[in-house]
């Protein structure tokens, strides 16, 4: 009997063992293909975020993980060239999945982007990742762009930046948030994006010929900021991102919360900022503190063929203005401007924000429904948005809390568009309605620098993509009518108010070519032109504008843009190890308009401001973009861009004010995966060369263009786990040697110098 029972108790072990064996043993294998062009992605990295393994798929998009245990994993695909996807998979048996990776956009299953790196596409379209936006958690929306080649950000002291993208800025870039433009008082380089760029899953830079569906007067690019649908994970899960800056002492929290149910899925965020004076390595930045609550909700409710979602967000911010920027009388601002320490600077460190200052507040909501059948996918829009802007001058018997500029404006949008698939054709075509609302609240006690006015646009756009094996061809059409009502003050004496109204029709037409030449080299041409009606503020601004401390005057007589472009992209990629791309481009813009410098100073009651005009002129620009991506080892990258850009005044033969100048970064990445008890370790150094810019005149401007400058940073980040919860701490140092410089691009560099070294330490909680 005894016997009998050892062997029993035998035999079931050798069971169990075997059971035991066996759930380690499984594989979950797939192929990860393009579903437009139907052929396997190769090089699509496959990264199993719980077992910390990767794979890159082979020459056909096939991939195989071995020795798999039964559980639950979450599984990141994606490729430079596509967005990525999540999924979430129960492995109870041996599994094999097949992956189609969205590049066009349009598919219902939208999908959460996760990454390293920013990703390339070439000139129409660069990407930046997911990570890439967490690394630069509390910097404004313009600076987390420079990680593309040929952006920059034209600044206006702490917290405030704008993006230029191959030379244009301001109205000549449309920036999207989820998929509707972000209607605001944003014709002032003060006038900062109000979206958080932590909100967002991945943000594009386009500039080709997907610009047409967008916006019509888009000649230098859009920025899309696009949410990911939320990954169909039945469990709560979430990011909580807190950072720290030394400079100004800036606190930064984000949070990201989601969760999947059977009727419908939900994403929540909230983000907050709150820092004190900025320095120089010499003297405070007095009055440049911050404070900023932005939060959103994201609901998706998912059928066979429709999806409904629903997304609101609010953005609140108060910006400090550098108290040396405003100046009581010509003589002081004459000094100010050669001064080496501003007028007005603290010796302490100060949170207080005081007049001149800004208050924003941004309001959206948005409704949208997709319908997709075999050959259309459907999507109806319809959007509202509130902006209230508030801009404080240093007024006197203590009316500074009383705003100087007291904007509202209200904005509602209608789209209809339509995606068309026709073997290998791709059509994309739709109608767009928009009006909005711009009034000057009462109480402000002084003449409005904008005017009361409507804008109503309707615009309707055609697009056509034809793949083939490796030539694509790619057109489209676009057409916007423009109607402004405006209730302005004369400038003449005696001053009456009159009504002005402006009619514009703008046609866009764009085309572009991709061909690859052989598997890793490909060559994209794209030729555009576009017109670019005058916005208001450039037709009629009149009198001071607090926040950039300068008086500007419109010119109701400017006429639309015309613009003539034309660029060229040659990429080579060779799996993951080589990209090597370099995009040239010209544009010539006829009646292009710009603000300029005048050598007038102005005296007003409200003190010393220099003076700015709007004009037009003929103007060329032109320039060279490259990038070059190696990976020298599995652990090692090195990463350089280079942009080189020039401009000519066509009539007067000389530089155009505001234009970025040439630079140089370069950056070596050093990973380790799981060195001692972390998963990564990832040590990045790199550096910034800035030219100056030699072919501007002295009497283009108050003060001479500044030097060339080099800028070092540093960053060390580490990724571990507890438990089955993730963390990543941070370390990061810009401006490392404590540099001082002043930079083209900042309005307020007349007035002070920019900011010295800065360290940042991050951490964040995956769960």
């Amino acid at each position: 009997m005894k016997n009998k029972f050892l062997f029993i108790t035998f035999i079931y072990c050798l069971i169990v063992i075997r059971i035991n064996a066996q759930q380690c043993d499984l594989t979950l294998a797939g192929t990860v293909i393009d579903p437009h062009e139907s052929e396997g992605l190769s090089g699509a990295r496959i990264y199993i975020e719980e077992s910390n393994q990767q794979l890159f798929a082979d020459s056909i998009g096939f991939f195989k993980f071995s020795n798999l245990c039964i559980g639950s994993y979450h599984i990141t695909i994606d490729h430079s060239a596509c967005e990525s996807q999540k999924l979430f998979i129960d492995l109870l048996r041996d599994t094999f999945i097949f992956v189609e990776l969205e590049h066009h956009g349009h598919f219902l299953q939208s999908i959460t982007i996760e990454g390293s790196r920013v990703g390339s596409e070439g000139a129409s379209q660069n990407t930046i990742r997911y990570n890439e936006i967490e690394k630069h958690s509390g910097e404004p929306l313009a600076v987390l762009l420079e990680q593309v080649t040929g952006v920059s950000s034209y600044k206006n002291g702490s917290g405030i930046a704008k993006p230029i993208i191959n030379g244009m800025s301001g109205n000549r870039i449309s920036i999207l948030n989820n998929g509707i433009v972000q209607a605001g008082q944003q014709w002032g380089s003060d006038h900062a994006p109000e979206i958080d760029p932590f909100s967002v899953e991945q943000i594009k830079v386009i500039k080709g010929v997907d610009v047409i569906a967008y916006g019509g007067n888009s000649l230098g690019g859009v920025v899309l900021m696009e949410p990911a649908s939320i990954p169909k994970d039945p469990h709560l899960h979430g990011i909580q991102l807190i950072s720290f800056q030394t400079n100004g002492n800036l606190l930064a929290y984000a949070s990201k919360v989601e969760v999947s149910k059977k009727k419908f899925d939900c994403r929540w965020t909230l983000g907050g900022k709150y820092g004190g004076d900025r320095s120089t390595p010499d003297y405070y930045l007095t009055n440049t503190g911050l404070k900023e609550l932005s939060s959103s909700i994201f609901f998706i409710r998912d059928r066979i063929k429709s999806s409904t979602r629903v997304y609101a967000s609010i953005f609140n911010t108060e910006l400090g203005i550098l108290r040396g920027s405003h100046i009581g009388n010509v003589t002081d601002l004459q000094q100010a401007i050669t001064k080496e320490i501003p007028l007005f600077t603290q010796e302490q460190f100060s949170y207080q924000i005081e007049s001149p200052k800004q208050k924003v507040g941004h309001y959206l909501i948005k409704f949208s429904h997709q319908r997709q059948t075999k050959i259309h996918l459907y999507e109806m829009i319809a959007a509202a948005q509130i902006n209230h802007r508030r801009e404080f001058d240093v007024r006197r018997n203590g009316r500074s809390s009383t705003p100087a500029l007291n904007l509202l404006m209200q904005s509602y949008n209608v789209d209809f568009k339509d995606r068309l698939e026709l073997r290998n054709h791709h059509f994309n075509y739709g109608v767009q309605s928009k009006l909005n609302v711009n009034t000057n609240q009462s109480g402000t006690g002084i003449l409005p620098l904008i005017p009361n006015y409507n804008l109503y646009n309707l615009a309707a756009y055609f697009q056509w993509k034809r793949v083939r094996s490796s030539v694509t061809y790619e057109g489209g059409l676009r057409y916007d009518m423009n109607s402004f009502n405006v209730t302005y003050q004369s400038k003449e004496t005696p001053q009456v108010f009159q009504k002005g109204k402006h009619n514009f029709q703008n046609f866009n037409l764009a085309g572009g070519i991709k061909y690859k030449v052989i598997e890793p080299w490909v060559l994209r041409l794209n030729i555009g032109l576009a017109q670019r009606s005058p916005e208001v503020n450039e037709l009629y601004s009149s009198g001071l504008h607090q926040a950039v401390a300068g008086i500007e005057e419109g010119n109701i007589n400017l006429m639309p843009e015309h613009s003539y472009k034309a660029m060229a992209t040659s990429s080579v990629s060779i799996s993951h190890r080589l990209i090597f791309e370099t995009n040239i481009y010209c544009q010539k813009i006829n009646r292009y308009i710009y603000l300029e410098p005048q050598k007038e100073f102005r005296l007003t009651i409200r003190g010393a401001f220099p003076l700015f005009i709007y004009k037009q002129t003929d103007a060329f620009i032109y320039g060279l973009d490259v990038l070059a991506k190696v990976e020298l080892s599995d652990q090692l990258n090195w990463v350089n861009r280079f942009s080189y850009i020039k401009s000519r005044d066509l009539i007067t033969q000389v530089g155009i004010p505001y234009i970025p100048s040439h630079q140089l970064t370069t950056s070596i990445n050093y990973g380790i995966d799981r060195i001692l008890l972390t998963r990564n370790l990832n040590i990045e150094i790199g550096g910034k060369y800035v030219f100056r810019r030699s072919d501007l005149l002295e009497s283009q401007d108050f003060l001479a263009s500044p030097d060339a400058y080099f800028l070092m940073n540093a960053r060390i980040a580490l990724d571990f786990k507890v438990r089955q919860e993730f963390f990543n701490i941070s370390a990061q140092a810009d401006n490392i040697l404590n540099n001082k410089y002043r930079d083209y691009l900042n309005r307020l560099r007349y007035f002070a110098n920019e900011e010295g070294i800065n360290v940042k330490l991050a951490l964040k909680w995956s769960f």
